[in-house]
């Protein structure tokens, strides 16, 4: 199992000099992150995956590939067997970025986020979860909708429940969650596994997506501020089946 407090090796996969600067001084003042390489290639980067086991991959335009998306596609597809989680940078949203919120690719960033989005994005990786741009899932529900939401899940869903997915939704790590709903971050883990499996979705981005199609968050509105209220009954059941 790995040490909580090691470090997460990234690769920085990208052909602009000036942001592979920025994004190296970014993850340099992060005390749980270290860089482990650079490269502005395919073959680079292929070569470097194999000798250095980064865990995440942060995937910009290369010089033998403009668009990241596709520069990922083609090094996963010639790298057989485990491979590292990737996180593309995009500049602007098109249906084949929802590719990359695969569960055995990784992840989508646009190149406007914030230095913390960016930290988030790579934890969540390394974690092993796929991770989908808030802006992304947002596009998605405005491209796909068709009429009314569905009524929200209420029936089948626990209230903490619901609150752990509207956190989710707003691009909450486990970590977050845990913090803002005082609950440990496995009981925020099995909260989140049951949302999967009751509503069949397959990656935390699923979710995402389902509750802004649901109406539990809607495009455009700040969303509901959620208590740190503790559930007693629920959390001593749980600790009962634990």
């Amino acid at each position: 199992m790995k040490n909580a407090t090691q470090k997460k090796t990234v690769l920085l996969a990208e052909s602009r000099t000036l942001l592979r600067i920025g994004l190296r001084e970014i993850l340099d003042e992060t005390g749980d992150m270290a860089v482990t390489g650079e490269t502005t290639d395919s073959t680079d980067t292929i070569r470097s995956i194999r000798d250095l086991c980064p865990e995440v991959v942060v995937m910009g335009p290369l010089s033998d590939c403009a668009d990241s998306v596709e520069a990922t596609r083609k090094i996963v597809a010639e790298l057989p067997g485990e491979t590292p989680r990737f996180l593309a940078l995009v500049d602007a949203w098109d249906a084949r970025s929802l590719d990359m919120a695969e569960p055995e690719v990784g992840g989508l960033l646009f190149t406007n986020a914030s230095a913390e989005e960016l930290r988030a994005a790579i934890r969540m990786l390394s974690a092993g979860y796929s991770f989908l741009a808030p802006e992304a899932c947002q596009r998605t529900v405005r491209t796909a909708a068709t009429g009314s939401p569905r009524t929200p899940p209420v029936t089948d869903m626990t209230s903490r429940e619901l609150d752990v997915l509207r956190l989710l939704a707003r691009g909450y790590t486990n970590a977050e969650i845990s913090r803002d709903l005082s609950l440990s971050e496995s009981t925020v883990k099995s909260h989140v596994q049951n949302v999967l499996h009751k509503k069949h979705l397959r990656n935390r981005a699923g979710a995402v997506i389902y509750a802004y199609e649901t109406g539990l968050m809607k495009v455009g509105e700040n969303p509901v501020h959620l208590s740190r209220r503790r559930y007693p009954q629920e959390e001593r059941s749980r600790a009962a089946n634990a």
